[in-house]
């Protein structure tokens, strides 16, 4: 169960990127660091990720989730860099549909759906 309900966090923390970094690319400042989001450990779905036992960590879902999500982070940072650098345009382009956000969200978002359907 415990993994549902991390499983269940993760989609609704990550779903709150989006409109954070809206906000970001709108008003140029964010209470975010480009260096933290970056990294794919210092959210609370990655540190809880990171701890799970050797056993878990041995799964395919584990392995496509952490690269996915990972990803999800870089991405994530790049466009808070644009934003945070007056490149509203750039980092917009990156944001919408096509533009690496969504694909690498959606990619994400489908292979937590996955592992939490096999539980």
């Amino acid at each position: 169960m415990v993994l549902i309900d991390a499983i269940d966090s993760a989609l609704n923390a990550h779903a709150v990127w989006k409109k954070r970094l809206k906000d970001a690319i709108a008003k140029g400042t964010s209470e975010f660091n480009v260096e933290v989001v970056k990294k794919d450990n210092a959210c609370q779905f990655g540190q809880w990720l990171y701890s799970l036992s050797t056993e878990d960590k041995s799964s395919k879902e584990f392995s496509d989730i952490r690269d996915l999500h990972s990803e999800f982070h870089k991405t994530a940072a790049e466009i808070l860099d644009l934003a945070l650098h007056w490149k509203k345009e750039e980092a917009q382009k990156k944001l919408e549909p096509g533009g690496g956000y969504s694909n690498i969200s959606g990619k994400l978002i489908l292979a937590l759906a996955r592992w939490k359907s096999k539980l």
